[in-house]
């Protein structure tokens, strides 16, 4: 078993105690004997920097190695995240200039003596910038500090679901752009798939499909022959990988060439709060441009407390038609005669 596996788990709780009683984290650590990847990183964490600092945090190599396993810990619920560890997408470090192949080098096979003609190689791409995304979860002080099987597993499931959300929503909206090829659903599922298809496969690359929870539904209730795709999670359609994410839009569907996508995911950062006051919205309203006044609620004063997981990510297309999205699906379910 990883041992790094339940660190991010460890620090939450570590951190949460630490806030309600006023102890260093050290003493934390050595007070609830916690497993030795988390000891070491809150012994780790002075003032040169702090664990909600997802660039800091990325120098502890315990840390890199807890965010790992907790990305590797989402399953399904990222299409993002999965897609990167299975290979699909092409991993490229953070804070480089990245580019793809759109036209290969060719060469023939020529006599002794005989000129070898090549064509050009043209690269075109963007610099792999890292963005954040920010995963907030509130619960009852209780449910963290608890040590019991039942509620760390229900606080994990918590954080994953919130992680898994951020990071998707984070992913489309930096590879989405004006240029990406867009098209709206005609109605008819062959005809669209065709279209998206033409636009993006080159027989080259590595394509993959995601679609949002509405798209996956009306895809899996197809059932005519083209795919087995799940509703949930990563399965297939048309022989090609098919992710769910909760980060689209409903009646969306993306399709994608891995092989000119460049992203990864670096590190995570951990914070809490006990005195924020926070509007439990999906959708807040309450923001610099356009605040619209809301009821909020005072952590402190419900004996709750908010975690802050925090991911450094970067994701970029490096050619315009590296994807093409569809919307507005609804795709009537086909029977099979």
């Amino acid at each position: 078993m990883n041992e790094h596996a339940s660190t991010i788990l460890s620090l939450v709780r570590a951190l949460t105690i630490a806030e309600k009683t006023g102890e260093t984290h050290s003493d934390i650590a050595d007070r609830l004997r916690m497993p030795a990847p988390a000891a070491r990183v809150l012994k780790a964490a002075v003032g040169a920097g702090t664990l909600s600092d997802p660039g800091w945090a990325s120098g502890l190599a315990d840390m890199q190695a807890a965010s790992s396993a907790f990305l590797q810990g989402l399953g399904g619920r990222s299409a993002f995240a999965s897609l990167l560890d299975l290979g699909v997408l092409t991993r490229a470090p953070l804070r480089s200039r990245v580019g793809a192949v759109t036209e290969g080098v060719v060469t023939d096979v020529t006599g002794e003596g005989q000129s070898r003609p090549v064509s050009r190689m043209t690269l075109s791409g963007d610099a792999l910038l890292p963005q954040q995304a920010d995963a907030i979860v509130v619960l009852s002080r209780e449910v963290i500090e608890n040590s019991s099987a039942a509620s760390q597993a229900f606080v994990s499931r918590q954080l994953r679901r919130a992680v898994a959300r951020a990071l998707d929503v984070g992913f489309f909206d930096r590879l989405v752009t004006s240029s990406t090829p867009s098209f709206t659903s005609s109605g008819d599922h062959l005809s669209d798939l065709k279209t998206m298809l033409d636009a993006v496969n080159t027989g080259q690359g590595r394509l993959c499909w995601v679609a949002s929870t509405s798209a996956a539904n009306s895809i899996a209730l197809l059932n005519d022959g083209r795919g087995s795709a799940s509703p949930e999670g990563v399965s297939e359609f048309l022989n090609l990988p098919f992710a769910v994410s909760p980060g689209l839009a409903a009646g969306t569907l993306i399709l994608l060439d891995g092989d000119r996508v460049l992203a990864d995911i670096e590190s995570l950062g951990v914070d809490i709060s006990r005195f924020a006051t926070l509007q439990m919205n999906d959708e807040p309203t309450m923001d610099a441009i356009t605040p619209t006044a809301t009821a909020v609620v005072s952590l402190w004063q419900t004996n709750a407390i908010a975690v802050k997981v925090s991911a450094l990510f970067g994701a970029v297309a490096g050619t315009p038609d590296a994807l093409a999205v569809l919307t507005g699906i609804e795709w009537p379910p086909v029977v099979s005669g």
